[in-house]
């Protein structure tokens, strides 16, 4: 016979482990992407991340500029 204090313990874990598997369930259902296809999503976002660096770069040298050319 279980204890009240075991029991609560047991009740309060069920629902996590419930959870876990649960969600390993629905891992398992999920389509992953091929390596090739994780190889040209992760290029494309490095390439739009370095054009957004340079495009944003060069905004805020024109914005540096431009007030620098206001205030003199």
């Amino acid at each position: 016979m279980l204890s009240t204090r075991e029991l609560r313990r047991n009740v309060r874990r069920a629902p996590l482990a419930r959870f876990v598997r649960s969600a390993y369930q629905e891992l398992r259902k999920c389509q992953w992407p091929t390596p090739e296809q994780t190889m040209r999503l992760t290029a494309l976002v490095l390439a739009i991340s370095v054009l957004m660096a340079i495009i944003l770069g060069l905004a805020d040298l024109g914005f540096d500029r431009l007030f620098e050319f206001l205030t003199t």
